[in-house]
């Protein structure tokens, strides 16, 4: 409770003024939530990293390669990002990026990078993205390096990698799976529900339109904790806007800004079988017919688990490692989105994740 607040209380002032205090109190918090929101889009700061060489594109995708020419031969990592935001939270600004952070670090990361799904009939389904993008990047990049990758899946990219590697089991080397959803239904199910639900309201926007536009995404993800957003721009407001943490708030909101609209088959996929059904943890998700089981894949796979994270309960994430047999499982103490953008990701996820690439797979290897 505010502190003015409580010394009214305290004072023992009537119930008319104790609600005077509170309108007052409010209107103040309002008046600084408008000039902090004022400032975040006023700011200076643009994102200025250039995209590296695209080594492979189709309709709606690209292949870019973070690859160092110092290191021709560095292992490859074929990453993949979400279908819904954009992938540069992976490369979010210089000093803050995951993927150079690898690259400097020797390895070969070669990220796919989803654009415009709607570009053609063959990214707007769920099968189709692994079907006829994942599986010829992958041979793409086998080709470019001539060597087998390391699968890196993030959030609900790491969805799609479990099906590439149950559909291309001897194409790569190991796994690495970051905050990545499988039992749905597992823990915190607010965010369950409240995506299942959604479904039949947004239906007629999906028939209308075709897809999913990003705000309606960006409401579900909001609706988990609507005082959070509110908090972090007030917390943005108090800070020195020159300042580096001022520039880091303003590079996120700008990519959890910068969506990709979703074609309505991958919107009823993602809320009605994945979030509604749960398919993936009940052994029904299919890709073109195949089933998915992540008890079959043999290979060593490293999951990594936030423990802070509100949009994919770490129960979710844990089932997961419970289906893979040659799995480590790895608690990291980070939210969702921090364990690749905050400012301890490198000491708290990407260093033992590069650590786990080095002693586990390199070993094997040799």
């Amino acid at each position: 409770m505010p502190a003015a607040l409580l010394a009214a209380l305290a004072r023992g002032t009537s119930p008319q003024n104790e609600m005077l205090t509170m309108v007052q109190l409010v209107g103040e918090r309002f008046a600084q939530l408008t000039k902090a929101i004022d400032a975040y889009h006023t700011h200076p700061y643009r994102r200025d990293l250039d995209d590296p060489p695209v080594v492979w594109h189709a309709p709606g995708v690209r292949l870019l390669d973070f690859g160092l020419p110092q290191f021709p031969d560095a292992p490859p990592l074929l990453i993949v990002p979400s279908l819904i935001n954009r992938h540069y939270v992976l490369d979010l600004r210089q000093g803050q990026s995951f993927v150079r952070w690898l690259a400097a670090a020797g390895l070969r990361p070669m990220l796919i990078a989803w654009d415009d799904l709607q570009a053609s009939n063959e990214t707007a389904t769920v099968d189709g993205c692994i079907t006829t993008r994942l599986e010829p990047a992958l041979a793409m990049v086998q080709s470019l390096t001539g060597q087998r990758p390391i699968l890196l899946g993030y959030c609900l990219g790491g969805l799609l990698t479990v099906a590439l590697a149950s559909r291309r089991p001897d194409d790569i080397l190991g796994h690495i799976l970051m905050a990545t959803p499988w039992d749905f239904h597992g823990g915190d199910d607010g965010l369950c529900k409240s995506a299942a639900n959604m479904l039949p309201l947004m239906e007629p926007l999906l028939q209308t339109l075709g897809t999913l536009p990003i705000d309606a995404v960006q409401m579900l993800f909001y609706a988990l904790d609507p005082f959070q957003v509110i908090g972090k721009f007030l917390n943005f407001s108090e800070i020195d806007q020159t300042s580096a943490q001022a520039k880091a708030f303003v590079a996120l909101e700008d990519w959890l800004n910068d969506g990709i609209a979703m074609p309505a088959p991958i919107a009823r996929t993602l809320l009605a079988d994945w979030y509604g059904a749960n398919t993936p943890a009940r052994g029904t998700w299919r890709v073109d017919g195949q089933p998915i089981r992540p008890e079959a894949l043999a290979h060593p796979a490293l999951l990594l688990v936030p423990t802070h994270d509100r949009i994919v309960p770490p129960a979710s994430a844990m089932a997961l490692g419970e289906k893979l047999p040659n799995a480590t499982i790895l608690t990291v103490e980070t939210g969702h989105i921090g364990m690749v953008s905050s400012r301890r990701a490198p000491e708290l996820v990407w260093q033992p994740l590069l650590d786990w690439v080095q002693n586990t797979i390199y070993t094997a290897a040799r």
